[in-house]
């Protein structure tokens, strides 16, 4: 059975390290950035298919990062995920082709059953 490849880019420790272990668990192959360039060189690298980003990073925000990765890897499906609950970041996920938009801390069971949901779309 083939394991999907994900990204997770935050700059919080503790974020990437709850994530990464959640998704290994749960049969992912889970990969962490803590900023734009490490990012970019797994997008390259490893070619995930999902993409988990936080909109708030150092130097460049979420947004812009989607962008860049787009342009190495169209495909890839993304999902954001802020501390901020203010309604028009959510928007502009959704409109900057977001899946969806996770307000941290978020139950990390729904996150996964919907990673796992959006997973098996190009398998069914």
């Amino acid at each position: 059975m083939k394991r999907n490849n994900v990204l997770i880019v935050d700059d919080q420790h503790w974020v990437k390290t709850m994530l990464k272990e959640a998704l290994s668990y749960s049969g992912f192959d889970a990969h962490v950035a803590s900023d734009h360039v490490e990012a970019i060189e797994i997008v390259i690298v490893e070619q995930p298919e999902i993409v988990i980003i936080d909109v708030n990073l150092p130097e460049i925000d979420g947004f812009r990062l989607l962008s860049i990765i787009r342009s190495i890897k169209p495909d890839v499906k993304a999902v954001f995920i802020s501390g901020s609950s203010n309604v028009n970041v959510a928007r502009r996920a959704m409109a900057e082709g977001a899946l969806r938009y996770f307000i941290k801390p978020f139950d990390v069971f729904d996150f996964i059953s919907y990673l796992t949901e959006i997973s098996q779309l190009d398998t069914a």
